[in-house]
């Protein structure tokens, strides 16, 4: 057995844009001991940075799935799409570019309401109380070019 740590799989975490499929968004996150087994099941709460505090426009959820990671264990994922025909109001900015917070929810068999605030282990920023993805220029958080503060990190 060695000492040395493994770093997670990076590409699998946080949020980010589906280079190959416009508009569609990708959610990943390793929870341990979380499972569909246990009758667990999560979310990945969305709603455009512009409508976080109209309330006539709710966040929409989206359910995520469980898989096995051979090396991790429990991680659950999802992909969306944020297209403009999709929005809940016609005043609303779902599906226009943007930033777009997210948090994620877990539903226990134990209790009936969603447990929010589940933490990100790649928040690109941070919002009021959420985390944001930006779908309007390059996605610092992934690939090869990492910012920090706009600055480029070595």
């Amino acid at each position: 057995m060695s000492n040395e740590l493994e770093l997670l799989p990076l590409h699998k975490l946080g949020a980010w844009k589906d280079e190959q499929t416009s508009g569609k968004i990708n959610f990943g996150l390793f929870l341990p001991g979380v499972s569909e087994k246990g009758k667990y099941e999560l979310f990945v709460r969305v709603i455009h940075e512009k409508d976080q505090f109209l309330q006539d426009i709710p966040p929409i959820d989206f359910e995520m799935e469980h898989s096995i990671d051979p090396a991790y264990g429990d991680y659950w994922s999802a992909t969306i799409n944020i297209e403009a025909k999709a929005k809940l109001k016609s005043f609303s900015a779902w599906g226009t570019p943007g930033k777009y917070a997210y948090r994620y929810c877990l539903k226990t068999p134990k209790i009936q309401s969603l447990l929010t605030g589940l933490s990100t282990p790649l928040p690109g920023n941070l919002g009021l109380g959420n985390y944001l993805l930006s779908l309007s220029g390059t996605n610092t958080i992934r690939g090869t070019k990492m910012n920090w503060n706009g600055k480029p990190l070595s």
